[in-house]
């Protein structure tokens, strides 16, 4: 398929708005003044070119320009944004089907596999280990992955959902195996754990490998739950419930969102999210790609991306490591 062929997503409505979530608060503290969200940023000017920073790992020489996927381009309108700012996530449906779809599942399934038997630095074992076979940068170590992660289709995507041009933050294969007991994925806010000084319009593009169903473990949502800014963050080893910190969102009814392969949802990365258990005999497979705005500044936070990279607080998270992709 070429470049020039669009597909059109599917028109839904969120069900519960914005104004719904606020006349729900029954906690005062709730409105405080760190839950109001900023003006939306304009879209800035940034060089194209990588700066490679002293202590960045090796990474191999991609140009983000060139050699990425052919993903057709996707008809988004206007009512689509609007719904997903409201919302706080969208199911766009057949992103990458056919052809296409076969070669990037092998590339990712490949990866993956080869990471399993000889695990890299950016695996991850433990609790996350009990919940799903997770592969952080891919993009890093395996030249058909990047073409996938460094896609111009898919980052405009996340641009003008989110209204912010674009780098990577990073990528990860979510790998949900059957057998694995109550493998459920809790209700979390993702940014809160992402070492971001600001994490309102980060974004994640969650392509079904294989069809998700709420079977082997498929996403739900809360509509509108992003706009309440960033919480206290789920400890994944013993989780608490994130509703305690937002009692108001209790009588909302979770979204769920199958998916067939090929089909993805972006969310916000406040946006409440959970993902039950794999109970099917298959593997639910999914690979997400998480966007952050130009400008995004360090914070000290540990993480796995950014550990033992030489960043300082408050250093913009740019370079080899974070190319900008729209």
């Amino acid at each position: 398929m070429g470049t020039d062929d669009t597909q059109t997503a599917p028109k839904t409505g969120c069900r519960t708005s914005a104004g719904a979530l606020r006349r729900l608060v029954v906690d005062p503290t709730l409105a405080s003044s760190h839950l109001v969200r900023p003006t939306r940023r304009s879209l800035t000017n940034d060089s194209p070119l990588l700066k490679i920073r002293k202590g960045s790992q090796k990474i191999m020489n991609i140009q983000t320009s060139s050699n990425t996927a052919e993903i057709p381009a996707y008809a988004l309108t206007q009512s689509q944004i609007d719904q997903y700012r409201s919302c706080g996530f969208i199911q766009l449906d057949n992103i990458i089907s056919g052809d296409q779809l076969d070669s990037i599942r092998n590339d990712v399934v490949k990866a993956v596999e080869s990471e399993t038997q000889e695990p890299s630095d950016k695996s991850t074992s433990g609790v996350y280990g009990r919940i799903f076979n997770q592969k952080v940068n891919l993009w890093q170590r395996h030249p058909n992955v990047a073409r996938i992660t460094l896609s111009r289709t898919l980052a405009n995507l996340a641009m003008r959902l989110e209204g912010s041009r674009m780098r990577i933050w990073h990528d990860q294969a979510l790998f949900k195996e059957p057998g694995m007991g109550n493998n459920k994925t809790p209700w979390h806010q993702d940014a809160v754990y992402w070492p971001h000084a600001d994490r309102w319009h980060q974004t994640t593009v969650w392509i079904a490998l294989s069809d998700a169903s709420t079977r082997n473990g498929c996403m739900s949502f809360i509509e509108g739950s992003h706009t309440l800014g960033p919480l206290p963050p789920v400890d994944l080893a013993n989780p608490q419930d994130l509703f305690d910190s937002a009692q108001h969102l209790r009588p909302i009814h979770p979204k769920p969102t199958p998916l067939k392969a090929g089909s993805a949802t972006f969310h916000n990365g406040l946006a409440f999210h959970f993902a039950g258990p794999n109970k099917s005999d298959a593997t639910r497979q999914a690979f997400a790609i998480i966007y952050m705005p130009i400008g995004t500044r360090y914070d000290s936070q540990r993480h796995i991306v950014t550990d033992g990279q030489g960043f300082a607080l408050d250093d913009l998270l740019e370079g080899a490591l974070f190319p900008i992709v729209s």
